[in-house]
């Protein structure tokens, strides 16, 4: 009785929940090598380390100011001996990113954004996050369909489980039969790939949980932090003296010399009088939750504090405030490296076939041929699955729209 229950549940969330799982499982392993692939197609990221001293961040600003015709830059990207200095500006007419050779001041390239333009990167991410929709309506249906697909990987788990771990029912439950044949072939598609990515996709359901529902992220955080709420991240503001900003050369030679072994400086200027110079120091490449994120007087260099689990060093945030920091490096795999990402991106696709995987098993054995519905009652029927599911999702996403 107990697994009949589980097996229906996993049955008709899977349904519900399928298409959406296959757009975000998909979008998510195209977007999972991002920065490799960008890294590919802009060499112009990339210098040669010729030994020498790398210039202030004043003269390279300076330089950056001519080549984008604008005098207000609005952060500046201090990398390795090997990688270009970024400085960027932004404004209501678009983004303007200026590549620099830190030893020479040369200009490498001048990449210029306007509202509206097409980026591939970005158009995917808005597909793994919101499915194209409107962010108030693509976001609750990407998250709830997401939490039906976490809960149909734990009745899955429960519904092939074996009564007894024998080495038949291991060879039975999760390896590959021979001979090949059909029907059997697509059953064991669906659970012996869902059996080995199933830790992986747990971990990806997880974390996109921590993303997109608010109430879920803020009662693990209690649960975690021994019933402390979530505080919401805060800058501070500093207080307008009327006077020059201090100079970021010296904030730069400040923090350097605090953290030389630091992969990437990235500083965020301040604009008016009671904005304040953002730091955050990355000491790890390509992995970012143990990077500090501090905050500092634009007049003084004093350092200030800020509110919210991203702010301050990595090394003085509480166990709940650190396991906040690691969600994104753990949903994206960089916490494990490069083949930490590959194994993400492996399981997003085994993620995207389960649903397809899971719909064909159902529908043979629902209408095994020829007795099969006409294609226009199959459409109807799944018509009527999405638009309960979306009223459903609306209902319960209701209180938390602001």
């Amino acid at each position: 009785m107990t697994k009949r229950f589980f097996r229906l549940l996993h049955l008709w969330l899977g349904l519900l929940s399928g298409l959406i799982v296959v757009i975000v499982c998909l979008t998510g392993s195209l977007y999972a090598f991002k920065d490799e692939l960008t890294a590919a197609r802009e060499p112009w990221r990339d210098v040669t380390d010729t030994g020498a001293a790398l210039l202030r961040p004043s003269a390279l600003c300076a330089v950056a100011d001519r080549a984008a015709g604008d005098s207000l830059p609005s952060s500046v990207t201090l990398g390795g001996r090997t990688e270009a200095a970024q400085v960027d500006y932004f404004s209501a007419r678009g983004a303007t990113t200026v590549f620099v050779n830190p030893y020479t001041g040369d200009v490498l390239k001048v990449v210029r954004r306007q509202p509206g333009d097409f980026d591939f990167f970005d158009f995917i991410l808005q597909g793994h996050r919101r499915l194209w929709l409107p962010r108030h309506i693509g976001g609750p249906l990407v998250s709830y369909a997401v939490l039906a697909f976490f809960i149909t990987l734990l009745t899955g788990l429960v519904v092939s489980w074996p009564r007894k771990w024998t080495r038949r029912a291991v060879k039975s439950h999760f390896a590959f039969h021979r001979p090949l044949r059909a029907a059997r072939f697509r059953f064991d598609l669906h659970n012996v790939l869902g059996f080995y990515a199933v830790i992986p996709l747990i971990a990806l359901c997880f974390t996109g949980l921590m993303f997109g529902l608010s109430w879920f992220s803020g009662g693990v955080y209690r649960l975690v932090s021994g019933g402390k709420p979530m505080a919401s991240y805060r800058l501070p503001l500093a207080e307008d003296t009327g006077r020059e900003f201090a100079s970021l050369d010296a904030l730069h030679a400040r923090l350097s010399s605090e953290a030389p072994r630091a992969v990437q400086f990235y500083y965020a200027l301040p604009r008016t009088g009671t904005d304040v110079y953002r730091a955050s120091i990355v000491h790890e490449k390509g992995s970012y939750y143990k990077q500090d994120n501090r905050f500092f007087d634009p007049y003084d260099l004093q350092e200030l504090q800020g509110a919210g689990p991203w702010a301050g060093k990595y090394t003085e945030a509480s166990p709940a405030d650190k396991m906040m920091r690691m969600n994104l490096d753990i949903h994206e795999g960089r916490i494990l490296g490069f083949w930490g990402k590959v194994l993400m991106c492996a399981a997003s696709l085994i993620g995207a076939s389960l649903p397809i995987t899971g719909f064909v098993i159902w529908w043979r054995r629902k209408w095994p041929h020829p007795t099969s519905p006409p294609k226009g009652r199959l459409l109807i029927l799944v018509c009527i699955k999405i638009v309960r599911a979306m009223q459903t999702i609306q209902y319960l996403h209701r209180p938390f729209i602001v």
